[in-house]
């Protein structure tokens, strides 16, 4: 084997991680975010090929890689799995291509093939846990229109519909209206009804910022909107917790997710969430690029043997 490559590929970012037969990491790079879609999968594929293209810039090895394991959004179902997995044999990035979902390779990082859990919260979210009989069970994950609580896409609706709430005369007045109309270049409410039927995913999940820096100067509707994501975030921990137990030892959590992770604007709150559950937490941010440069090594020397 010359090298492996790991993808990680959410809502915001596609990075990847090359490796040599020895796991020495080689080089890093990342594009714009890789949901999967089984109707448009080669957008996702694309994203790929160019985090890898910008791994590579400072090697002396050039594609295809022997192996690359990519843990992408959206590629849970069979469906949309094979379709990402054609797409990239095709774009001829590696010989052998194996596709799972951006949360396996995190939670590799994490624990690699033992127990823990997993709490999850960036532009989706959901809870993931591996018993020590090496079961997995999740909670959540259901995407944008039946689930992610807790998320950034939710932080973003929930704002949009604050704004248009206090148009109306339902909700009091909030900083959120001047601040994201401005953000958005919009000259009143009535746009957000246009913005909002072309905005992806990860546009909504964009206006966290806004929302964090408001709530900071005391805005009682952006308050209430991280109060509500602190409050999802502690469901999806206290499901995942009952389906997954009971636990003989109690099982470290790993946070990971622009929303959770060291420095993330729900951080703070859901590490106090974690503690009174009395329940360690991992002590770093997970990885989930170099997870799976890990599964992608580990899958090329297997198959050497």
């Amino acid at each position: 084997m010359n090298f492996a490559i790991g993808v990680d590929g959410g809502g915001t970012w596609t990075r990847a991680v090359v490796v040599d037969q020895d796991g020495h990491e080689l080089g890093r790079g990342e594009t714009e975010g890789a949901v999967v879609t089984t109707h448009e999968p080669t957008a996702a594929a694309e994203a790929v090929r160019q985090a890898v293209d910008r791994a590579l810039v400072n090697t002396s090895v050039s594609t295809p890689g022997d192996i690359l394991w990519a843990g992408l959004s959206g590629a849970g179902n069979d469906e949309a799995r094979t379709a990402i997995e054609d797409a990239l044999v095709k774009s001829h990035v590696a010989e052998k291509i194996v596709v799972s979902t951006d949360v396996e390779v995190a939670f590799h990082d994490a624990f690699g093939f033992g127990p823990g859990i997993m709490l999850v919260a960036g532009t989706g979210s959901i809870a993931w846990a591996c018993r020590p009989d090496g079961t997995v069970v999740r909670v959540g994950g259901w995407g944008q229109h039946i689930g992610d609580e807790g998320s950034g896409y939710q932080i973003g609706m929930d704002a949009l519909r604050c704004i248009t709430r206090a148009e109306d005369g339902r909700d009091g007045p909030t900083a959120l209206r001047d601040t994201i109309l401005r953000h958005l270049g919009l000259e009143d409410v009535q746009g957000l009804v246009g913005w909002i039927g072309i905005a992806s995913k990860r546009e909504i999940a964009a206006l966290v910022p806004l929302i964090t820096q408001a709530a900071a100067q005391d805005d009682p509707a952006s308050k209430g909107i991280l109060e509500l994501a602190v409050e999802g975030c502690r469901g999806h921990l206290e499901a995942i917790l009952e389906i997954s137990g009971p636990w003989i030892d109690q099982p470290s959590v790993a946070l990971w997710g622009g929303l959770l992770r060291c420095g993330g604007p729900l951080h703070d709150e859901i590490l106090r969430v974690v503690e009174d559950y009395g329940l360690e937490i991992l002590d770093r941010d997970p990885d989930p690029a170099l997870g799976a440069a890990r599964l992608a090594l580990e899958q090329g020397l297997s198959n050497r043997q």
